[in-house]
């Protein structure tokens, strides 16, 4: 028998498949339009899918093949074997290529995956490891997530003071943000303009200048000097903020028959917005020596903070790193103190 005619079988369902991929859905139409790109799709994937496994198993095929062709020419087996074992590897195939066409409609139909392990069937044994996973199948995916990491300077713009006049010292002040935060497309043709919004905590730090120190004198805080030499006077306030931003900035377009998705690797960005929240936690830590030792005080207080906090914030940048720049309009401490409100300046990155 020739090695052609083992064939038969698998050039039949072929054939069957390819058909059969070629038949209308009677899925009930939303529009004409997006149900006809839908069944166009779904034509070419299986299409394809079925030219790639019916080549992938026809290697195989003809490995079997020339394998039992190697035992015959060593007298291993008759040739009414070899014949026998040929139609057997056919037929398996067959059943092989039959198989995983059925897993790729069930996919599609069902929207989930079946993770494979081992092989399909080979010479009479099944070999059945699949590991099946729910995972919901979206064509168009607008909403990502990313952690978000800012640091940098920190200080006060102050009533009546500019910056260089600042109570607090310029280098010494520092900022630090992190959180999560989401971008949902807002465009459905184009990713140029993002919506971005997330939860973030705003760790503010300022250091006042010369040996001074926050002092709560009833409804006023005020700096005054400390007895003893200090080596570190800080206060710092924690916020729990929602930032919400616009970003603008083009991007990377992957389409599929099954999957659009957008990027912004390696891209320009600019995002421009603001953030509310609240003052969760408000402490002032010193350093000192006194008779000798040396002191590590923490000193946890309100010290007549606003506990409402917001502000306008923004970033430019490139793929995931940005200049970042916030500014509180809520002043730190409440009336009758002097209005005074952080501003930071720093790197903001975000990891997605």
């Amino acid at each position: 028998m020739k090695t052609s005619t083992l064939y038969l079988c698998l050039l039949f369902l072929c054939i069957n498949f390819s058909a059969n991929a070629q038949q209308k859905d009677n899925i009930p139409k939303r529009t004409q339009d997006s149900v006809a790109l839908k069944k166009e799709r779904t034509k070419k994937y299986l299409a394809n899918r079925l030219r790639i496994i019916t080549e992938d198993e026809k290697i195989l095929l003809k490995n079997t093949v020339a394998q039992i062709n190697s035992e015959l020419e060593k007298g291993k087996i008759t040739t009414a074997e070899a014949e026998q074992q040929k139609k057997k590897a056919a037929m398996l195939t067959a059943a092989n290529i039959e198989y995983r066409m059925a897993k790729e409609k069930r996919e599609l139909l069902l929207d989930y995956r079946i993770q494979e392990r081992g092989s399909f069937i080979r010479f009479g044994e099944v070999f059945d490891t699949r590991k099946i996973k729910k995972r919901p199948f979206r064509y168009d995916r607008r909403t990502y997530s990313d952690l978000v990491f800012a640091f940098g300077l920190n200080n006060a713009i102050q009533e009546g003071k500019s910056l260089s006049e600042s109570d607090y010292r310029m280098a010494g002040s520092r900022f630090f943000e992190f959180g999560i935060s989401w971008r949902t497309r807002l465009f459905k043709e184009h990713n140029f303009v993002r919506f971005k919004y997330g939860i973030s905590l705003q760790y503010n730090n300022l250091k006042p200048t010369g040996n001074r120190v926050f002092v709560d004198n009833g409804n006023l805080t005020t700096l005054e000097q400390f007895p003893n030499d200090l080596r570190r006077s800080k206060i710092r306030t924690t916020n729990l903020v929602v930032p919400i931003y616009f970003e603008f900035g083009p991007s990377n377009k992957k389409e599929t028959d099954r999957y659009i998705r957008y990027n912004t690797h390696q891209k320009f960005k600019i995002g421009i917005g603001g953030y509310a929240g609240f003052n969760i936690a408000v402490k002032q830590k010193l350093k000192y020596s006194q008779d000798g030792d040396r002191v590590d005080q923490e000193i946890r207080r309100n010290f007549n903070t606003n506990s409402f906090v917001y502000g306008l914030a923004g970033y430019i940048g490139w793929d995931d790193l940005s200049l970042y720049c916030k500014y509180d309009l809520s002043p730190i401490f409440k009336s009758p103190n002097a209005k005074q409100r952080n501003i930071s300046f720093g790197v903001r990155l975000d990891v997605f």
